[in-house]
């Protein structure tokens, strides 16, 4: 395998153990593997990664900013509170289609580590999720969009246990035609209307 410089090492190996934690889990996939399937040493991974639990972190990360860069992109120039919920969703299947690996580790993850750094970069990762959307409910709810009463925090949550419930259904079972995910889109903002 030719020597690859720092960055491109690093990235190759977030690549690889995504794949591994995607396939295996978090849990029952080890450094070894991750180093093998990389073609590299154990050594040469704890030099850019000090643990599993970092290419964890890594991974999440990775997949957060994408998130949070495309969802702030695609509502930069739009001002109504209602169209910036319909865009963000409405491209939801295909980033989590697009991000399918990264999903499996988190949701995976999710359901079964007891891991703290897996626990804390995950509460990080959807405590900015929370964020995004409750700042567009405050706004909705300042140019009499959304119904003054929306507890911003808990209209969040609502998009956010959706979008998992989304991600793990389309990910493992099958994906949801593109009218439902409309329907759905357009069922939760009219209970959010004044």
């Amino acid at each position: 395998m030719p020597r690859l410089k720092a960055p491109q090492r690093r990235e190759q190996l977030i690549e690889v153990a995504t794949k591994l934690f995607a396939r295996s889990g978090y849990d029952a996939t080890t450094t070894a593997a991750i180093a093998y399937a990389a073609g590299v040493t154990e050594p040469i991974l704890y030099r850019h990664f000090k643990s599993k639990q970092e290419l964890f972190v890594a991974i999440v990360r990775d997949v957060s900013r994408a998130t949070m860069d495309g969802w702030n992109a695609m509502t930069a120039n739009v001002t109504d509170p209602a169209e910036k919920i319909r865009r963000v969703c409405d491209a939801i299947p295909d980033h989590i289609k697009k991000y399918a690996d990264h999903y499996h580790v988190l949701h995976g993850a999710l359901s079964t580590s007891r891991d703290k750094k897996v626990i804390t970069v995950m509460k990080e990762h959807y405590r900015e999720i929370e964020e995004f959307f409750a700042k567009i409910v405050t706004e909705g709810q300042k140019t009499g969009t959304f119904h003054k009463t929306l507890n911003a925090k808990a209209t969040a949550w609502q998009f956010i246990t959706t979008g998992i419930g989304y991600a793990m259904v389309s990910l493992n079972l099958a994906q949801i035609d593109r009218p439902m995910v409309e329907a759905m889109i357009e069922a939760m903002l009219r209970g959010m209307k004044c």
